[in-house]
């Protein structure tokens, strides 16, 4: 699996993972797939943050550079936490993607970055979701809405 910051030419790829909505179902849940403006928007934050910080959530490919969805950080703005984020294209669930790469995420952003913690969360009924953040070593803290959506979140803290 490889991380890489998004350039302007990908915009297509990011726009067929949320175009989905299977896959834009927790992240709305079941409101429509977000439109086009919102998603250049969404991309450009995405590219934004990694100029600023050297961090985002990243295109994750395959080895041989086919593209599996997104995964990284980003800035929780209700309490200014570093957030851990994923979504990856529906033909890739279920196959381990999301806990190796939010797994090797982790490991990464302590070694680069001065965090004491990181945060996720996942709407609550969505347990594969919740079990990728309790599989990488996650602790549940609650359930509060996001957008008017239950979420469950978790906190990783820096290990010793």
């Amino acid at each position: 699996m490889c991380f890489h910051p998004w350039g302007a030419e990908d915009f297509p790829l990011f726009a067929s993972l949320h175009g989905d909505p299977e896959v834009q179902y927790f992240l709305q849940k079941g409101e429509p797939p977000w439109d086009e403006a919102f998603l250049r928007a969404k991309f450009e934050g995405f590219r934004d943050d990694y100029a600023a910080h050297g961090w985002t959530k990243f295109k994750v490919t395959d080895q041989q550079g086919a593209f599996l969805g997104r995964a990284g950080f980003g800035w929780f703005p209700a309490t200014g936490e570093v957030e851990l984020g994923y979504s990856f294209m529906r033909a890739f669930w279920g196959h381990g993607y999301a806990t190796e790469a939010a797994s090797a995420l982790l490991d990464w952003i302590y070694r680069t970055k001065p965090l004491d913690h990181v945060i996720g969360f996942a709407v609550a009924e969505h347990a594969a979701s919740r079990r990728v953040l309790e599989k990488v070593g996650m602790t549940f803290t609650g359930i509060r809405d996001v957008d008017a959506i239950p979420n469950a979140f978790y906190r990783h803290t820096r290990p010793a």
